[in-house]
């Protein structure tokens, strides 16, 4: 005879399917935003800025003060990067905080089920 089963059981199921994924995303979230923490990445170079500072209101200002400026907004550039590298790793972290536990209880009353209908057999 078929096994019945009960629509809570396929609740659980899914719920389990969700923590799988969340918990895959959350580990890739977190590795990509360590690379991302470890090396920052910006595309903000002295030639692509060079010509934000050439303008009249510069004209002033030798070129040691202009090279001075452009290093200093891309390290503030790649601060940000890392910044936004770590607030991904705890974003990332908790994903995975989040499903191991959302997996595990669920998938625990899902086997609970399993065995309540096959007990019924």
């Amino acid at each position: 005879m078929a096994r019945k089963v009960y629509i809570r059981e396929i609740y659980f199921y899914i719920m389990c399917l969700i923590a799988v994924i969340l918990f895959i995303i959350g580990i890739v979230t977190t590795f990509d935003n360590s690379i991302n923490y470890v090396k920052p990445q910006t595309y903000m170079t002295k030639a692509n800025m060079i010509g934000a500072y050439s303008g009249p209101e510069f004209s002033d200002m030798s070129r040691e003060q202009i090279d001075k400026i452009i290093d200093d907004e891309i390290a503030l550039q790649i601060s940000n990067e890392k910044i936004n590298g770590l607030k991904g790793i705890f974003r990332g972290a908790l994903l995975i905080v989040i499903a191991a536990p959302l997996f595990i209880i669920h998938w625990k009353k899902a086997q609970a089920m399993w065995q309540m209908s096959a007990g019924e057999d």
